[in-house]
This record gives structure tokens, C-alpha cells and sequence, in this order.
């Protein structure tokens, strides 16, 4: 018997090259002959059983790559009630063996051609050794967003608001996915040649606001979010080089309640602290909005210093004003 197993290793070992390319070239032709096409009906059929009809999903092509362990997609369309036509001109999926293992979600998610611009997302369990609870089920979830449309995305899901602008974000959250627990969230965003056309918007309590055209050539943000409250750490509206800019801080309540599996988030009480500076051509277009905050306006030359705060219990009461020293 030993000597079977003996001369069984030794016939293997002598044609390991042999084998090793039997076995690549097997996994390469069912790769290759593998009839993927054949499943895209299959899969835009199952999932929109899946979501009883809410969710129609259109792919053209699909390829496997096994040296990465991963699946893409080319020209894939999405449309729910809630957004229309959100497509990529790839995506790709490369799931995680480790997560897999543990029977977690896992992996990354990359598209591009996303909104006119690429996005990046992550998920990994998190571990012991980074001070969290294995048993709570928290992921570290990434997202990098880069030269994002913000008019494609004003249409995809249906901002009442006419903007245009290129948005690139960074984010990093540690999350429970069913939000028995408050995320933390670290978040850093910029906006490059924001515009809004003039337009009015609707706001309790005081009716309809007209907004005046606005040409901002950066927005920043950067900010926290840990027990349900966000602070703005850094904020800043335009450039001294715009007819409108200034710097916001301050913080907000936000909550997340998971409804029957729908995530929603809550805002509750806000304090906004607003540095603002208006120049003549501004002031001369925005008269009416502007009209709202003389009482905190410094003049000097032609530039105005609006210094305000402005904060609430709650979202949706009538927020108070006050003097920003």
C-alpha cells in the first residue's frame, strides 16, 4: 500500500507541469465557451422577480476573469420608482474569499462611467483587533467618487433643483448594515464649478424662497458623523474670487432607522454657524434673498459680511436667528 502512494507521488510529481497547465487550460475554455450571454436574460428576469417588479436591471455583456476573481459588466441600466436611467459603462464585482468564508458580505464594487464620472465602493468585516465587536456584525465600508455629474444626478433622481457641477467625494464608515447601531462616518467632499440657476424652492414656515443664479467655483466639505451627530468640521462656499462665498460650521442630529428593511435617515436638531460675503453684483441680484439677513450684515465698500446662526430643536420647526459673534 505504501508503496503505491509512493509511486503514485512520484508519477504526480514528475508531471506536475503537465497537469498545472491541464488544469489551466480547463478553467480557461469553460471561461471561455461558458454561454455568459445566455444569463443576462436570467439575471434581469430574476431580479426583478426578486423586487416584485420595482427594480428592471439591462446589462449587454458579461465576462469572468479568474486570475482576479472577478465578474464585470458592460453598459448596465437600472430604473426603480425612485430613480431613472442610472447606468455605467462597466462594472465591475470582486468578492472577498475571506468574507465569503465567514458568510458575510464582502468585497469591492467598482463603476465606471458612473453619473460621467468613476466610483469605487468597499465592505469588509471588521476585526477584533480594531476594537469592535465581532458579534455586532460592523463593516468598514469605503466610497471613492470621482468628477461625479451633478446635473446627471439632479435627473436621476429627481432633485427639484437646477445644478450643475462636478462632485468628488471620499467617505469611511464602520457600520452595522441593519443600523441596530448609529454609524460613524468620516466624509470629505468637494464640488468644482458649482452653478444653480435662479429658481424658488419651498420652505415651512416661510412659504416659497426665491434663489438667485449662483456660480460658486469650489464647495468643501468635511465632516463627522459618530452618535448620531454630524459635525461639520470644515465647510466652505466658493472662493474670494466668486461674487457669493463664506465658511459654514457647526453640527446636526442625524439618525439612521432601519423601516422593514428600508434605511432612512433622521435629522433632528441643528446649529449652523455662517460666515458669508456677498459682493455688489451679487447683492444686486439677490435682493430679495439677501433681504431675509440685514439684520446681521456689516458693510464695507462694496462687500457685505453676513455673520449669523441659525439653529432648531428639530427639523421641520421654525429655526431661530441669532447674531454670530
Amino acid at each position: 500500500m505504501m508503496n503505491a502512494i509512493v509511486i503514485s507521488i512520484r508519477f504526480l510529481f514528475s508531471h506536475k507541469w503537465k497537469i498545472i497547465l491541464t488544469l489551466l487550460m480547463t478553467v480557461a475554455f469553460v471561461v471561455i465557451l461558458f454561454p455568459l450571454s445566455e444569463l443576462n436574460d436570467l439575471i434581469s428576469s430574476q431580479v426583478s422577480k426578486l423586487t416584485g417588479n420595482r427594480v428592471f436591471l439591462q446589462l449587454e455583456k458579461m465576462h469572468l476573469n479568474p486570475l482576479s476573481a472577478s465578474i464585470s459588466f458592460e453598459n448596465i441600466y437600472i430604473e426603480t420608482p425612485q430613480i431613472s436611467s442610472l447606468g455605467s459603462d462597466e462594472l465591475e464585482i470582486s468578492p472577498s474569499f475571506s468574507a465569503l468564508l465567514a458568510k458575510k458580505p464582502g468585497g469591492k464594487i467598482t463603476a465606471k462611467g458612473f453619473l460621467k464620472g468613476d466610483v469605487e465602493v468597499s465592505i469588509h468585516p471588521t476585526s477584533s483587533a480594531e476594537g469592535l465587536d465581532k458579534s455586532a456584525d460592523k463593516f468598514k465600508i469605503g466610497v471613492v467618487a470621482g468628477k461625479i455629474n451633478l446635473k446627471e444626478l439632479q435627473q436621476t433622481v429627481n432633485i427639484n433643483l437646477p445644478i450643475k457641477g462636478e462632485l468628488n467625494l471620499t467617505a469611511q464608515a464602520v457600520a452595522d448594515l441593519a443600523m441596530t447601531e448609529q454609524p460613524e462616518l468620516d466624509i470629505s467632499m468637494t464640488i468644482l464649478k458649482f452653478e444653480l440657476a435662479s429658481t424658488s424652492i419651498p420652505l415651512q414656515d416661510f412659504g416659497q424662497i426665491a434663489l438667485p443664479e449662483m456660480k460658486l467655483g469650489k464647495i468643501e466639505l468635511k465632516g463627522r458623523l459618530s452618535n448620531g451627530k454630524f459635525l461639520i468640521e470644515n465647510g466652505k462656499l466658493g472662493t474670494n474670487q466668486d461674487e457669493f462665498y463664506g465658511d459654514v460650521k457647526g453640527d446636526l442630529s442625524v439618525t439612521f432607522q432601519n423601516n422593514n428593511g428600508q434605511i432612512n435617515p433622521i435629522i433632528g436638531a441643528y446649529n449652523i454657524s455662517l460666515d458669508l460675503f456677498a459682493t455688489q453684483i451679487f447683492k444686486d441680484k439677490a435682493k430679495l434673498f439677501l433681504s431675509f439677513l440685514d439684520g446681521y450684515k456689516i458693510d464695507s465698500g462694496s462687500v457685505s459680511n453676513y455673520k449669523f446662526k441659525v439653529y432648531s430643536a428639530q427639523m421641520g420647526m421654525p429655526p431661530q436667528f441669532t447674531p454670530l459673534r
